[in-house]
This record gives structure tokens, C-alpha cells and sequence, in this order.
């Protein structure tokens, strides 16, 4: 935006009698802050979006805030672009939207000006910093506790005045003086204990509140992970890996049997059949964070290294698909299971619907606008006796997506309360991702089972 515009803008906004907050100059201020920051500056695309969200919304210009307008001026999309094939405005402005709300969360920051991105829009909105809440007046000269002050109390009030708080005392004689007072500090005293029951009941009532909300929000996690955690035996996590042949083919895990037994280095033996790739190490490290918490044993083996008797001492983890032998073994009797058609083209398959099947191609550009599809389950396998959760894509971005789900306590959430799931003790859910640039966008639910 050029001085001169803003400059005018600035005239205008002085001329309505605004707050200082609302000039452009600070509005500018506080996106060069925010895109400094540690949640933008390592960006290109988020830094882009907003700056160009902040320039059109001070200038007041609605029209230019609409989807496709953003993929062609940001984005450099053709004006004939396909915005449902290529969401890129839609998967920034959601990425943007959280980094804002990150930014905010530090106490750092809660004098600043506030740039918010409400959802359903892309017209940014300018709010006041947080004002916090003034404290009651206390007379300074006053000696004793605020609460004895607000009482109007010559005591201090260092404690809801409940019955068994109320020490008892021998009655004195009284003077005739004290007999007229005795009625008007009987008086205070019942106002104070019906004062100090209201504060008891309105904190028990208040604590009941934000242990009914922390419940809700944890509910999702509980379901999915409770049985898990509950299991007294150490969790196995499973992680795929690729093998390669001679020639340096990525063999299927199904071929890991043409694999020399012997006769090679250890260095020759780790680069050929225990690659691992970074999404799978990435969606692991998520899913130890949530595990870890809960003080959960764990044991971490590579599919070419474990064997089927390992799978009966406790529960699995698998994290990864086509890499991960054993993810295409046990999954296979599930109603949505992973299928090839060809080297790099591979799809997750509906039984119960042939016709319903999400394929991605993983020949396609690194960089290039897709859509992944990931499986993400959890089960009894009666074949090893023991509860299995499956965490897998057909690509890279479909496990790094399925992670994220199971370890997001508002999308476990959500999908519980949506389908009702809580009593089902085993469940299987298809996820789909878009992925731009070679980036993984939020994780959607296309279609789940239960039994």
C-alpha cells in the first residue's frame, strides 16, 4: 500500500473520531509484528495472504476478498482457475487464520493491536488489545483484607463463613450498651455467612463448569486412546521403512524376501532395508508427545524387524502404509484397506461399496496441488490378541495427516460427538488432506465404520 493511500486513510479515520488503535499506521505496525514473528517469517505464502487481506480491508474493498480473486492476485492462479481442484486460498487463509490465533496466545503480546480472520471470511477485522479487569477499590488508609473492606467489616475475612468455621464462645455478661449493639452485629454476621455461602456456591459452581468443559474437551482423546492407556502391557509403535533392491527400486514390503540375508555391511544393510521416511518420523514424534504424557511404556521396532510373536506381548501402534508390512497385513480384513494398481498409483479401497475408492498417484510432483487420503484405525486383531491403532497414508502427507487427527483433541472431538462413536470398541476411519506445494493441509473425515 502506498504512503499516500494510507496517508488518506489516516485523514479519514482521524476526521470519524476513531481510536488511535484503528489508524492505518498501527494497523501496519502490528502486521510487520506479526509477520516478523516466528509463526510467519519462515513462510512465503501465509506473510503474502495477510499482507494482502490487511491492504484490501483498510482500503474497504470487499470485492477483491473473495476466493478467486485471492488465488489470482496472491497466487498468480490463471483468472480461469478451478478453485475447488486447486483450494490453495482456502488451505493458506485456514493456516493464516491459526498462526494469527498462535501469535496471540502469547501474554506477550496482549497490549497489541488485534488482527483477527473470523471463518467464512476473508475480510480481516481490527480489534483493541485486551483490556484486563480493573480491581476493586480498596481504600488505601483502610487497615485489614480487601474482602473485609467491601464488607464494610471491622474483622478480616480470611474464610468462607460456614457453620463449623464459626467457633462458639462462653457468653459474657453484657452491659446495656452491648445488648442495644447485639441485634445490629447479629444482623452483620448473618450477612456476612449468607455473603460467604453465595461466594462458596458461585466457586463450586464455576469449578463444576470448567471440570464439565475440560472433560468435554478431552472426551475425544479419551476414547480413541483410552484403551490403550489403560493397557497395563508396554505399547509397541511400529514404523514403516523402504527396502531397496540392487539397483536402488523401492520393493514392495511384500518382496522384503529378496533381500540378501547376509554377506553385506552393516552400513550397506541400514541404507537398503531401514530408510525411514521424515513423515513418518514426524507423525511418530506426535504421537509419543500425546503417549508420554500419560507415562505409557513404549517400544519402538521397524515392520522389517518385528515378527508376529512381538505383536502378542502388548498393544501395536503402526505408522505408516505401503511401507509398513504390517499395516498392509492387518488391515486387510477391514472394510477400508489399501490396494495398488500400478508401482506409484495406489488407492484405499470400500468393500462394502466397490465403487467408493480415493486413489493418489505417488509419481506426481512433489510440489504439485493433490489430495491424500489416509486410513486411521483401531481394533482387536483376534489373530494376535491384541488392540491395534493404525496411522497411514497412501502418500506422505495422508500419515502426517492422520497423525495430526489423532492427536488433536478438537478434531477427536468433534468426530465422536458427530457420529456417536463413544460405545464402539473398534473403529475405522478414511481421512482425505489437500496438499499444496507438498504441504499437507487439515485432516476431513470422507467416511468412517464402526462395530
Amino acid at each position: 500500500m502506498s504512503s499516500t493511500a494510507l496517508g488518506t486513510i489516516a485523514e479519514d479515520e482521524a476526521s470519524t473520531g476513531r481510536p488511535a488503535w484503528e489508524s492505518p499506521e498501527e494497523v501496519q505496525k502490528q502486521l510487520e509484528r506479526v509477520v516478523s514473528s516466528t509463526h510467519f517469517r519462515n513462510s512465503k505464502r501465509y506473510p503474502a495472504l495477510l499482507r494482502y487481506l490487511v491492504q484490501q480491508s483498510l482500503l474497504g474493498r470487499m470485492d477483491a476478498l473473495k476466493e478467486r480473486t485471492l488465488g489470482i492476485e496472491v497466487f498468480g492462479r490463471p483468472a480461469d482457475y478451478d478453485t475447488n481442484a486447486d483450494p490453495v486460498v482456502r488451505i493458506t487463509a485456514g493456516e493464516v487464520r491459526k498462526r494469527i490465533a498462535q501469535y496471540y496466545q502469547s501474554p506477550n503480546h496482549d497490549h497489541e493491536l488485534r488482527l483477527d480472520l473470523p471463518l467464512g471470511s476473508y475480510a480481516l477485522r481490527f480489534l483493541p488489545p485486551h483490556e484486563t479487569t480493573p480491581l476493586p477499590f480498596v481504600n488505601p488508609d483502610f487497615e485489614g483484607t480487601p474482602e473485609a473492606h467491601l464488607l464494610d467489616s471491622p474483622l478480616p475475612v480470611t474464610a468462607p463463613l460456614i457453620p463449623e468455621n464459626i467457633v462458639s464462645a462462653p457468653e459474657l455478661e453484657a452491659s446495656p450498651a452491648d445488648a442495644k449493639r447485639r441485634p445490629l452485629r447479629s444482623k452483620r454476621m448473618q450477612a456476612i455467612f449468607a455473603l460467604g455461602t453465595l461466594v462458596v456456591l458461585a466457586l463450586s459452581s464455576v469449578t463444576l463448569v470448567d471440570v464439565a468443559n475440560a472433560r468435554r474437551q478431552e472426551a475425544g482423546m479419551t476414547f480413541f486412546w483410552g484403551p490403550i492407556l489403560r493397557s497395563k502391557a508396554p505399547a509397541m509403535i511400529v514404523l514403516g521403512v523402504h527396502s531397496f533392491d540392487t539397483h536402488g527400486n523401492d520393493l514392495s514390503p511384500t518382496s522384503l524376501a529378496q533381500l540378501p540375508q547376509g554377506g553385506e555391511t552393516v552400513l550397506n544393510s541400514m541404507i537398503r532395508s531401514n530408510m525411514v521416511s521424515i513423515s513418518d518420523v514426524v507423525s511418530y514424534s506426535e504421537v509419543v508427545s500425546v503417549l508420554a504424557q500419560h507415562s505409557l511404556p513404549l517400544h519402538t521396532q521397524s515392520a522389517a524387524e518385528t515378527t508376529i510373536e512381538e505383536f502378542r506381548r502388548g498393544p501395536i501402534v503402526l505408522i505408516g502404509g505401503f511401507d509398513n508390512m504390517w499395516t498392509m497385513r492387518l488391515t486387510s480384513t477391514l472394510r477400508f484397506r489399501f490396494g495398488a494398481l500400478s508401482n506409484s498409483l495406489h488407492e484405499i479401497q470400500d468393500t462394502q461399496h466397490p465403487d467408493s475408492r480415493w486413489q493418489f498417484d505417488n509419481s506426481q510432483s512433489a510440489l504439485s496441488t493433490s489430495r491424500d487420503y489416509a486410513i486411521v484405525a483401531r481394533f482387536f486383531d483376534p489373530q494376535i490378541e491384541q488392540l491395534v491403532i493404525v496411522i497411514a497414508g497412501i502418500g506422505k502427507s495422508g500419515t502426517e495427516a492422520a497423525a495430526e487427527f489423532v492427536t488433536d483433541k478438537d478434531a477427536l472431538r468433534t468426530w465422536t460427538e458427530a457420529l456417536s462413536v463413544q460405545n464402539r470398541e473398534n473403529i475405522e476411519v478414511v481421512l482425505s488432506t489437500d496438499v499444496i506445494e507438498g504441504k499437507h493441509g487439515p485432516p476431513h473425515v470422507v467416511a468412517s465404520d464402526c462395530w
